[in-house]
């Protein structure tokens, strides 16, 4: 299984990539941990050094890879079967993002202090109106352009009950917005 998901900060890729990765056996592979030096969200890897995490991950056979970084995500489809694009408002991201809390605590091994936290939430709020690589009309594009299987999921009903069906096939016609 070679899958990408793809949405804003807070539509639940991560949750979602790693119950399919568990469901699976499939290794998760976030977009954060390529994109991102180690320790924080505040140092950035040299192009570089992302080109080649991504070149030596996408040779794998099985991964569920998740992010909002379509430049990246889009490396990945080229060899995906799967995408999975998570479509939520802004008022579900922003109550996720929120429910973190500070992030004082530790999210997938990093700290981010409570500015940071604010800072991402205006971020992520800009998805739905910027343009380039972790925008919604970015992320509109890999998904009508993308053609092995495509999942749309814009509810967290949808996620359930996609979560709910056998998730090893991904052939569920009515997730699909074709």
């Amino acid at each position: 299984m070679r899958t990408v998901v793809i949405g804003n900060s807070g539509s639940g890729k991560s949750w979602l990539a790693k119950r399919l990765g568990e469901r699976t056996s499939t290794q998760t592979i976030p977009l954060d941990e390529i994109f991102w030096l180690p320790g924080g969200f505040n140092k950035k890897r040299s192009p570089s050094e992302v080109q080649n995490l991504v070149d030596s991950k996408k040779v794998e056979t099985d991964w569920i890879v998740e992010g909002v970084f379509g430049d990246l995500a889009s490396q990945f489809l080229s060899s995906a079967q799967n995408l999975i694009w998570l479509d939520f408002p802004w008022n579900v991201c922003k109550q996720r993002l929120e429910g973190r809390g500070s992030e004082s605590n530790v999210r997938m091994g990093r700290v981010q202090s409570e500015q940071g936290s604010r800072e991402l939430i205006q971020w992520a709020e800009g998805y739905y109106f910027r343009s380039g690589s972790c925008s919604r009309i970015t992320h509109l594009d890999l998904f009508e352009s993308f053609t092995g299987e495509r999942i749309l999921l814009a509810t967290e009903v949808q996620v359930q009950d996609f979560l709910n069906v056998s998730t090893a096939s991904f052939q569920r016609a009515e997730f699909d917005s074709r």
